[in-house]
């Protein structure tokens, strides 16, 4: 799947972790005990929303999280009866976070041989014979291995995975889209960047006059399709996203199977189809075998990056 850049963060949270799951957020004090920095506890101060959070407890990561907003000061939750003692701050750092429980838990040890060499030098979560570090509360983690837990925990469940992207690519959209109105461009371009984001405006006009209906349904009537674009908005330059080339009209059930990369298309039109999603075309009656046509050659570039950046087959 595409990944805009962001950061992963793995927490550590054995003792709290059933009451910051179910609250919806990580907290930690500011300082050590004695008032001493903390490096762990500062990464707090450097989550921004969209982040991805890792959480480890228990020896198994059970829940993956998007930071939905940057740390503010907090009390101290109350964590139960004798949880937390160790933390005498009263006021420290509170991240809100939408989690999702992993239906599996995933046990590093088990994948220690690829997860050991991707492992922080310095401030890892985890020690060289995969137990969790119980010196660490929040650790900055490589994309490489972010993306590696991500992967991990799809395999056994990637609908769990899918919601945890979802949520990750509103916050990406909305920090993108925050950054072209404060730019400097003009208004009215401001404004039919922002409407192709949603498949609208001049966008939408343009992949009209390309793409008369839903390659797969052979729906035509303008009312009922989305116009989606082929290279994710996200990722796309300015120029890109406004350009007809870059859309397909689909039917909303056909989209959503395209925008989450569960089918694409070759470029010969032949339709490309990820195995999870043979059971859905089954009942929906896509016979995933056909092909719905040519595309232009600006089409088949686009493509290609939905092929090799969302397509999960």
């Amino acid at each position: 799947m595409s990944t805009a850049p962001r950061a992963y963060w793995w927490v550590n949270h054995k003792q709290t972790f059933k009451h910051e799951v179910e609250g919806g957020y990580v907290w930690s004090p500011k300082r050590n005990k004695n008032g001493g920095f903390n490096q762990f506890y500062e990464n707090m101060s450097l989550v921004a929303p969209g982040d991805v959070i890792i959480s480890y407890a228990d020896t198994r990561i059970k829940a993956i999280g998007i930071a939905t907003k940057s740390a503010r000061n907090h009390e101290k939750p109350f964590f139960g009866e004798g949880v937390g003692e160790n933390w005498s701050a009263h006021e420290g750092w509170l991240i809100p976070v939408e989690w999702t429980l992993l239906p599996t838990a995933i046990r590093p040890k088990a994948h220690l041989d690829l997860i050991a060499p991707l492992l922080p030098e310095k401030y890892s979560p985890l020690l060289r014979n995969g137990d969790g570090s119980q010196a660490c509360y929040l650790a900055r983690i490589s994309n490489e291995l972010g993306e590696l837990i991500l992967s991990l925990a799809r395999r056994a469940d990637h609908a769990s995975v899918g919601r945890v992207e979802d949520v990750a690519a509103q916050f990406v959209d909305a920090a993108v889209e925050k950054t072209i109105l404060e730019s400097a461009m003009q208004p009215t371009e401001k404004e039919q960047l922002v409407k192709a984001r949603q498949g609208q405006g001049l966008f939408r006009q343009r992949v009209l006059e390309i793409e008369k209906g839903c390659r797969i349904t052979r729906v035509c009537d303008e009312r009922f399709l989305v116009a989606r674009h082929i290279k994710p908005w996200r990722d796309s330059s300015n120029e890109e996203r406004l350009d007809g080339h870059n859309g397909l009209m689909l039917a909303p059930h056909v989209d959503r199977l395209f925008d989450k990369g569960w089918i694409s298309f070759a470029d010969n039109g032949h339709l490309l189809v990820s195995a999870t999603a043979l059971e859905i075309l089954a009942a929906w009656h896509i016979d995933p075998e056909r092909s719905v046509g040519s595309f232009s050659k600006q089409q088949r570039i686009y493509l290609g990056h939905h092929r090799d950046c969302i397509f999960v087959g």
